[in-house]
């Protein structure tokens, strides 16, 4: 206590000669980088700013640059943690597209792909087979857009001009040499400090692309010291120590060989050198950001007598407070008045210009507008990357100048579906899509599997305009067997005894009215054939099958509003999907026993409504409830038989589909499903299924002979569960289940890998 007490004294009579003479010590303070280590240093700041430390120069590298940015860029520091809380700062470090922001009408369809290749057009090679960078580079661009544009305006490049004035270093690898950057753009200086390989795409500088700054300065004292050159220095240390990270921990071992301390001797004699322990945390852990955090505002304070020592202090906290103020209302509102966009071809570049088109007679963009424009420019997949560069006009507007980084237009994909059961098919997809206004989507899909065979032709015409349309033509042609129950590993030694095939052609206008919502019109022709034993448990190959076939004309109209957070795994969101439908044609009976053959018309109008939503229960618990009616006009057919097989079925998850339940399907039904869902990690989640089902009325057999008929008005309910562990990763989802089916086929058990989706259906 006295040795502490000496010290403050000694401090406040420092602090006391220093506004005598009238002028105190210029501080610098130094930033190490880390990765989500590098939170602490914002505590730090806390810590200073509350005890009137004086921060003059600031230099940093990677996080240390973005955290040293901001606080240059004017943000305090609780405005600085408030932005690493944000969804928005979750989503740019982790590449997440908040689905809010993407144009759902504009959303390639998923597929089963585990890879999907870019094809040259001029050459056979091979382009993009691998990502740039584990992090999607997409939502930073926009993201820093934001945080930066306006701040690099105001300096008007020369970072000597921010707030604070700030320097960062990046790494140029061919070179082999650190680089300090002190003017430019903000943004890109932040993104080259910060570039980890591998983790983040590089931005380039003069056409070299530049990586994390602690490749070769982690701890950017000499850059300090040679270019601001300050009376004081403060270095805040947040690198790991020495000690090797374990075999277990491959990021732990990137960054040990990366992130390289500078061996520029620290300046004892005019600062201090806080190193603060944070070797349990990771380089990704930014959902620690509180801990982290209060642990560097926590050794500030243990540091604060030291730090005072050398830097004196009597900067209080109104003063900073009042500058800051005064720095942020100089500060240029985000106006965009021109688009230019390069990288692309002239007519990419064109179409992703008229993207960024003020509509209703505006002249100028507002930073929301171009954001909105920005996301439906990427929402269809055809680019790579899309980097925005500010640059501000005279009249104190912006132009955005975009360089464009557009993936080729051939494509090709290769996956799958592996499955316990007789499901496991192998998928391959060719595509030609290339990016223009009028642009042409065309797609092949193959399905091969045991149980399931599938091919799919379609092209799609699209139009660029302020509410984009497509006119798309589709050849369908599918073949679905089923047996008679599911088994693990089930060894295929009994013939199927339902398959079902269907070749259909369709055509389809398509619209999106909103950026969450589609509505689709289409008119088709299908054949569609249904072959089953007369007998549904029959297993003998010597049975003759009974067959129907429809010959049908169909039209119809679909509505639908999505705002899911993920198409396989959701967790949070909602859809809302209202089809109606109109059919007529013509069903050919066979009995496959006596040969007889029967024709008769057909003709019905069905209705099919479902509604979606998720309730978080907290971070990792989530609570899905969905609603479905499908009400048809549909008639029973000739036999028992034929009516169950060509019934609409509900079907709530992916192994539902392996077993024929004749339990879960009817002309007219209700079904209500609740999925409870814990997230036990951000890839693995526990999900269960428990699905009621009440057909309007159940399909019975006829009292006498193979006739059908209906029974009693919503009389029947019938249940499926199923507990699923899944394992979401980039190519799909591996996945552990058990179900319950009544109707009897009981207990199944099974295991897979990849993501279920078949070619679509002609009545879906």
């Amino acid at each position: 206590m006295r040795k502490n007490g000496f010290l403050t004294i000694l401090c406040l009579l420092c602090a006391l000669m220093a506004g005598a003479a009238g002028t105190r010590p210029h501080v610098g303070l130094v930033l190490s980088g880390g990765g989500a280590k590098g939170i602490a240093h914002i505590g730090v700041i806390q810590a200073f700013e509350e005890n009137g430390i004086p921060i003059d120069y600031i230099t940093g590298t990677s996080m240390g640059a973005i955290v040293g940015s901001l606080y240059a860029a004017g943000l305090s520091p609780d405005e600085m943690i408030a932005l690493i809380a944000s969804p928005g700062f979750t989503d740019w470090s982790t590449g997440k597209i908040n689905p809010d922001y993407v144009y759902y009408f504009l959303r390639q369809p998923e597929t089963p792909a585990f890879i999907n290749l870019n094809l040259g057009k001029d050459s056979a090679s091979v382009k993009s087979v691998l990502p740039m960078s584990l992090i999607n580079p997409i939502p930073m661009n926009m993201a820093f857009l934001d945080i930066y544009s306006r701040y690099t305006a105001q300096c008007g490049g020369d970072f000597d001009k921010l707030f604070v004035p700030f320097a960062c270093v990046t790494s140029d690898v061919y070179a082999k040499h650190k680089v300090v950057l002190s003017k430019g753009s903000l943004a890109d200086a932040v993104r080259m400090s910060m570039s980890f390989p591998g983790i983040f795409e590089p931005i380039e500088l003069d056409g070299v692309p530049m990586y994390d700054g602690g490749i070769y300065d982690n701890f950017p004292v000499d850059a300090m010291m040679e270019r601001f050159n300050p009376d004081a220095v403060v270095g805040i240390d947040v690198g790991s120590k020495d000690a090797p990270p374990t075999s277990r921990n491959p990021l732990g071992q990137l960054e040990d060989m990366i992130m390289q301390p500078n061996t520029y001797p620290f300046p004892y004699d005019k600062g201090v050198r806080i190193h603060i322990d944070l070797d349990e945390f990771g380089l990704l852990d930014f959902g620690k950001y509180r801990e982290i955090y209060d642990i560097g505002y926590r050794r500030a304070m243990e540091m604060i007598d030291s730090v005072k020592m050398k830097t004196g202090a009597g900067v209080s906290p109104a003063s900073v407070a009042e500058r800051r103020k005064e720095f942020k209302a100089r500060t240029p509102e985000m106006i965009i008045s021109k688009v230019e966009v390069t990288g692309g071809t002239p007519r990419e570049n064109n179409y992703l210009t008229q993207i960024f088109t003020p509509r209703h007679g505006h002249t100028t963009l507002t930073f929301d507008e171009a954001r909105e424009a920005y996301y439906r420019a990427v929402s269809s997949g055809r680019l790579q990357n899309l980097v925005p560069t500010p640059v501000l006009n005279p009249d104190s507007t912006f132009t955005l100048k975009y360089r464009a980084v557009v993936k080729e237009d051939f494509s090709v994909g290769i996956g799958g579906y592996i499955s316990s059961s007789t499901s496991s098919m192998l998928f391959f997809n060719a595509g030609y899509n290339p990016l223009r206004f009028k642009g042409l989507d065309a797609n092949i899909n193959a399905w091969l599997g045991q149980s399931y065979l599938g091919v799919e032709a379609r092209g799609a015409f699209y139009y660029n305009t302020y509410r984009p349309s497509t006119l798309t033509l589709r050849f369908v042609a599918t073949r679905r067997s089923y047996n008679e129950t599911e088994k693990l590993f089930y060894e295929f030694d009994s013939p199927d005894f339902i398959r079902r095939s269907e070749v259909f052609g369709r055509m389809a206008y398509s619209i999106g009215p909103r950026l969450r919502s589609r509505v689709d019109v289409w008119l088709g022709y299908g054949h569609l054939t249904d072959r089953y034993f007369a007998d549904l448990r029959a297993t003998d190959d010597s049975s003759e099958k009974d067959r129907g076939v429809f010959n049908l004309g169909q039209i119809a109209a679909r509505w639908e509003k999505n705002t899911l957070d993920n198409t396989i795994a959701p967790t949070a969101g909602t859809r809302l999907k209202g089809t109606a439908m109109g059919v007529a044609g013509r069903y050919h009976f066979t009995d496959g026993l006596t040969g007889t053959r029967d024709s008769k018309d057909v003709n019905w109008i069905q209705a099919d409504l479902s509604a979606l939503h998720y309730i978080p229960l907290g971070r990792r618990f989530a609570l899905g409830i969905e609603g479905r009616a499908l009400l048809s006009t549909r008639k029973l057919l000739p036999t028992y038989q034929a009516s169950i097989v060509s019934a609409p079925a509900s079907l709530p998850t992916p192994s539902s589909h392996n077993v024929f339940n004749h339990a879960l399907r009817a002309n007219s039904f209700l079904s209500a499903d609740l999925q409870p869902i814990w997230k036990v990690s951000s890839t693995f989640q526990l999900r269960a299924d428990l699905h009621g089902f009440l057909p309007m009325r159940k399909i019975l057999p006829a009292y006498e002979g193979p006739g059908a008929r209906y029974g009693r008005w919503l009389h029947d309910p019938e249940f499926f569960g199923e507990l699923r562990g899944q394992l979401n990763l980039p190519f799909g989802t591996v996945s552990a289940y058990a179900n319950y089916a009544t109707g009897g086929t009981g207990w199944n058990f099974g295991l897979s890998i990849g993501t279920f989706i078949l070619a679509p259906k002609f009545l879906e």
